[in-house]
């Protein structure tokens, strides 16, 4: 999705809005006004909460002075809401639109697997220039886990020896997986997913036509994560949530019209979100299968054909056999990831494929 997107909520670069994260906030504001300022920061949190839109917050917000008025940018713009910034200030909209002299901001570009080493080079010569406009210079990677091993190297040499008045603000969603010696580097800003009450406001702020009952169920499904439940929403989530527990509530014998109807109806092209909802769902429902095994607890129910869905998977056995099958399935689907390998069709039926193999063995 580009950042000229008119569906759904704006892009984090563009986004002057943030819910849920004052905390997070109140330490980047006592840390300026500490004088102390850290010059690189580790935004963590599950994915879709905010962490970019606070990264770009955050960025606009020193660029454009912050509160104490260090560093004023140009046109005197400083915030007087947390780190809120108008969307009509000058900072804000040449961020937006590319062009301020003192900000850089690393992303994956689309269809690609990972940040471009060359873009990260190129990130490090805005490093060691001198601030055009404000008194400092900032640089947002969202995120950090799609640096390759040359390009965290790169940024590690960066952050190693900061220039005065840099800003680096990482974004990550898996900060385990990083180099360590970067994540000791950065102070840690970790965010918690959003509460209920935030997530309806939010979901009905950006998609007003999803119904209440509806909305309920987002809400389950998002876990807090406010970029999932909408993704849920635009994809159609609710409803191949519920195909697919129909087929797992009958794991020896899958309804086949069902089955090949859900598999031709995301394989094409233009279903893509479709299909990327749906293989994060089926990996959701596994790990809460799998868990309840683990327990001995059933979850609350998002929807009423869970019940027979787990039913039907304790048939296959145990711990250890759901542990196998949630490998396969989600390895299977993921395997769409792969540019050779174009047939989602064929990989939703193998994936059913594979629970019906295991069925037919405990029958």
């Amino acid at each position: 999705m580009s950042d000229d997107d008119d569906q759904g909520p704006p892009r984090p670069r563009r986004n002057p809005d943030l819910f849920g994260h004052q905390a997070a906030e109140e330490t980047v504001a006592t840390a300026w006004a500490s004088g102390r300022f850290p010059h690189a920061w580790l935004i963590c949190g599950p994915q879709g909460i905010g962490k970019a839109t606070l990264a770009y917050r955050m960025a606009r917000w020193v660029l454009a002075g912050g509160d104490g008025g260090q560093g004023a940018g140009l046109f005197g713009e400083t915030a007087t809401d947390g780190l809120y910034l108008s969307p009509e200030a000058g900072t804000f909209r040449r961020i937006v639109s590319g062009g301020h002299p003192d900000f850089r901001a690393l992303e994956r570009p689309e269809g690609k697997t990972s940040i471009p080493v060359d873009d990260v080079r190129g990130i490090l010569g805005f490093v060691h220039q001198t601030p055009a406009e404000s008194a400092w210079k900032a640089i947002v990677i969202d995120s950090a886990d799609e640096l390759n091993t040359s390009g965290a190297n790169a940024i590690l040499k960066a952050l190693e020896e900061p220039p005065p008045h840099t800003l680096f603000l990482l974004v990550s969603h898996a900060p385990g997986r990083l180099l360590p010696t970067i994540r000791s580097r950065c102070r840690k800003l970790t965010l918690s997913p959003l509460q209920p009450p935030e997530m309806r406001r939010l979901i009905a702020q950006h998609a007003p036509e999803v119904s209440e009952a509806d909305v309920d169920v987002l809400i389950q499904l998002g876990e807090g994560s406010i970029g999932r439940a909408l993704d849920y929403a635009a994809a159609g989530g609710i409803d191949l949530y519920r195909a697919a527990l129909v087929l797992l509530s009958n794991p020896a014998k899958p309804d086949p019209k069902q089955l090949y109807g859900l598999a031709d109806m995301l394989s094409p092209k233009h279903a893509e979100s479709a299909y990327f909802a749906f293989r994060n769902l089926i990996d959701w429902w596994i790990k809460r299968a799998i868990r309840a095994q683990a327990t001995g607890v059933r979850p609350v129910a998002v929807l009423p054909e869970e019940e027979r869905a787990l039913d039907g998977w304790n048939t296959l056995g145990g711990l250890e056999t759901s542990m196998q099958l949630w490998e396969k399935l989600t390895g299977l689907l993921a395997q769409s990831d792969n540019p050779a390998n174009l047939d989602k069709r064929q990989l939703i039926v193998a994936a059913f494929s594979e629970v019906q193999k295991v069925a037919a063995l405990r029958r």
